[in-house]
């Protein structure tokens, strides 16, 4: 594998245990949270929010934190486009 790809499998499991500790207990989960019903714009939106703060918010820690935040939420924007288009093709 690159190194790249190594960079991108530990940020990977970065965000996964975001995902998990955080996310999850605070909001709940996939089909039981408010950002179920989010569109894939709704998501790109909070990307775009986070990316803005960045560099701006004192909060230790908050800049790697917002990150790993942009990342679920490119996530969840990419798997509402697939389902989309999924949706699409069954028609």
């Amino acid at each position: 594998m690159s190194l790249r790809g190594d960079d991108w499998n530990e940020f990977a499991d970065k965000v996964h245990v975001h995902i998990e500790t955080y996310t999850i207990p605070q909001y709940g989960d996939k089909d039981d949270d408010m950002a179920n019903n989010f569109t894939a714009a709704q998501c790109v939106e909070h990307i775009e929010r986070y990316a803005r703060r960045h560099g701006k918010n004192s909060r230790q820690g908050q800049e790697k934190l917002d990150l790993l935040k942009i990342a679920h939420y490119a996530q969840m924007a990419y798997t509402k486009l697939q389902e989309q288009e999924d949706a699409i093709q069954q028609k």
